[in-house]
């Protein structure tokens, strides 16, 4: 298998105070990671590390799935449409897309903005916004809409708000995609990996997060209105060396998202530094003894 994790530039601010007053306005420091400074429900880094994590994460689901999106829109992105990517993170879906399909138009909106300000493709561009406050386009703007794993930012009720967003911006027979996953439900897991997850499982749940959206989006979409049928797309993919090169880059992917969780529960639960860190050794050790893996879902439909 090959991934390619080529990692882009970023560009530059303008100047020295600029960098300044944008890490006040942004970010917040917690155990040495860097955090979104807003009362948004999202609760892990958007730092260097994190950067990496999400870059992974993206070849990853590709190789997986065998393409960066299920929806049977592939002639429609041949000959030229409008796309939108809720949450893009580093913009990697985003640059990825826009360079198989140059007719088409591509925009990434995220609330942090570690998305590239340069070295990106003429029909790509970036937005910093939370779509919780609404999207800033008119109705029916794009005929395709993208979300991947924000299984960890929204309350039951904002997922719901969301997808009427996305349904607002959304052209007739245009499509609605989504990929999520329950990142705290490993198959095969040892005592190690289930306190891990108890812990931030109890941590959500004093936020008000959705838990195990996976087994509540397809119904969330349909009480919705105006789609056709939801189709659903699956797979179990294994982390740790015992699945060779992808389970092994997968058990890097989640190690990091392990160590993002890790500082949530210091915190939250007194933990000390030694403690957590003994924890994630023993994570690592049952990963390869337990075989484990975890499932990952795309759920996309059609606006009537």
């Amino acid at each position: 298998m090959s991934v390619n994790t080529h990692q882009y530039n970023y560009g530059s601010r303008t100047s020295e105070l600029d960098d300044f007053e944008d890490i006040l306005d942004h970010y917040k420091y917690i155990s040495g990671r860097r955090f979104h400074n807003t009362t948004s429900k999202y609760s892990l880094p958007n730092d260097k590390n994190e950067v990496d994590r999400l870059e992974l994460s993206h070849d990853l689901f590709k190789y997986a799935f065998g393409g960066n999106y299920s929806s049977p829109i592939q002639n429609k992105l041949e000959d030229g449409i409008a796309v939108l990517d809720i949450g893009c993170g580093t913009g990697k879906w985003i640059i990825d897309n826009a360079m198989d399909y140059p007719k088409s138009t591509f925009i990434g909106i995220d609330m942090s903005p570690i998305f590239p300000k340069e070295n990106k493709p003429q029909n790509a561009g970036f937005i910093e916004c939370d779509v919780l406050y609404g999207l800033p386009f008119p109705s029916n703007t794009f005929d395709f809409v993208h979300q991947r794993l924000l299984c960890t930012a929204f309350s039951e009720k904002q997922w719901i708000t969301v997808i009427k967003e996305i349904m607002r911006v959304l052209k007739p027979s245009g499509y609605v995609e989504f990929m999520e996953s329950d990142p705290l439900k490993f198959h095969n897991s040892g005592p190690c990996t289930r306190e891990i997850m108890k812990k931030v499982k109890q941590f959500y749940k004093s936020q008000d997060i959705c838990m195990n959206v996976p087994s509540k989006l397809k119904g969330f979409m349909e009480s919705i209105g105006d789609l056709s049928e939801v189709k659903v797309e699956n797979r179990v993919l294994p982390v740790g060396k015992w699945n060779g090169t992808f389970g092994e880059l997968m058990f890097e992917y989640i190690r990091m998202s392990i160590e993002s969780y890790s500082i949530i529960i210091t915190r939250k639960f007194k933990y000390t530094n030694q403690e957590s860190l003994e924890l994630l050794d023993c994570f690592a050790q049952e990963i390869e003894g337990y075989s484990s893996s975890l499932s990952y879902t795309r759920f996309y439909a059609q606006k009537i």
